[in-house]
């Protein structure tokens, strides 16, 4: 370790299952590595399949081919989702980084030191990837699905600035709008898994989709009645 950065090399002619116990050793965080898609594109979001563990990472990268390798670079301080960006940038892999009990995915705006601490059990994922394809409808279903007995709206961007406008002054986005077209400076890209941290108040989850993907949400009750009160934790929400 130099200056608080840990090394890892990766070959082209390693195990899968080698690299994920590698990882874990190196940089003491579970991953999860995943297929690329028929086009051999990286697809580790919603509807991508986990690599096998008897594959090699010559198969499951576009960058890095057998008999050759390249090296990656981490601090703790480092975010999940930046984090998941790098190793894809620079081995060619499409990964998730998961809590440290391996028991489910780490919330992306989380560095790695901090989902050390976090219980998995408070951590709930969407089935749904946020990308430039994606509806308002499919985002809040799947929400709506995580989260039970806590709701979504979408609120739209202001036609004179393209900023999000909520209140009385705001009008929320219609099911077949697409997310891009309601996201603030264009910030909808693929992120993989959408993790939710229900021990979050509900401000901090809002918070947190205005910064990573320039969405303004209402987290409203189940069935979409009223606004649910900022200082509130999901989880609390969730429990009535």
């Amino acid at each position: 370790m130099l200056f608080g950065i840990l090394e890892m090399q990766v070959s082209g002619d390693t195990l899968v299952s080698e690299f994920e116990n590698e990882f874990l050793r190196v940089f003491d965080i579970p991953i999860r590595v995943y297929n690329l898609s028929k086009e051999r594109k990286i697809q580790s979001g919603a509807g991508g399949r986990r690599a096998s563990k008897d594959a090699l990472i010559s198969d499951v990268s576009t960058i890095i081919v057998k008999g050759k390798s390249k090296k990656i670079s981490i601090k703790d301080t480092e975010k999940v989702g930046d984090v998941e960006k790098k190793v894809e940038s620079t081995l060619g892999i499409g990964v998730q980084i998961l809590c440290s009990d391996g028991k489910g995915f780490a919330d992306n705006n989380k560095t790695l030191k901090e989902i050390k601490d976090i219980k998995s059990d408070d951590l709930i994922s969407l089935d749904v990837a946020v990308n430039s394809s994606t509806t308002v409808n499919a985002f809040t279903k799947a929400f709506n699905k995580a989260c039970k007995g806590v709701s979504v709206k979408v609120w739209c961007l202001t036609k004179s600035t393209g900023k999000i406008m909520t209140g009385a002054r705001g009008h929320f986005a219609s099911p077949e709008t697409l997310l891009k077209d309601v996201s603030e400076d264009n910030k909808i890209a693929q992120h993989g898994v959408i993790v939710i941290n229900t021990a979050d108040q509900v401000k901090v989850v809002k918070k947190t989709f205005a910064k990573m993907y320039g969405l303004g949400i209402e987290i409203v009750t189940a069935r979409g009645a009223q606004s649910i009160d900022d200082d509130l934790t999901i989880r609390n929400v969730r429990k009535g």
